[in-house]
């Protein structure tokens, strides 16, 4: 059963700044989510921003869940999955995670399907 599902877009322009900021890479990424970005675009930080966000609003949480409980990961093909830390992970331990990013060179979204049972 689907139990949330969230969306998000953002323009890769308004990421390109931050991403000159440790402090907001710091506070944003986890640590494997920063070695990802470092060796990529700002179109691949803008979708996975969007995914983290994506998901907050699936869960409808908003802001309460702490971003880096949010980890945006990559599969042996490089389709992306969130895996969840913290209390989150055990929040929605009993649940599925689906989630699906793009982007073009000014516009980046991504969409969260959380499912029990």
């Amino acid at each position: 059963m689907i139990v949330g599902l969230g969306i998000d877009m953002l323009e890769v322009a308004r990421m390109e700044r931050p991403l000159t900021s440790e402090h907001f890479k710091q506070r944003v990424f986890t640590e494997y989510e920063r070695g990802y970005v470092e060796r990529r675009s700002a179109q691949t930080a803008a979708g996975i921003f969007c995914a983290k966000e994506a998901f907050t609003k699936a869960a409808g949480d908003g802001l309460r869940i702490p971003l880096h409980d949010v980890e945006v990961r990559h599969g042996e093909r490089g389709e992306p999955m969130i895996v969840l830390h913290g209390a989150t992970a055990e929040r929605f331990s009993d649940c599925r995670v689906l989630v699906s990013i793009t982007h073009t060179a000014s516009n980046a979204a991504a969409v969260v399907t959380i499912e029990r049972g």
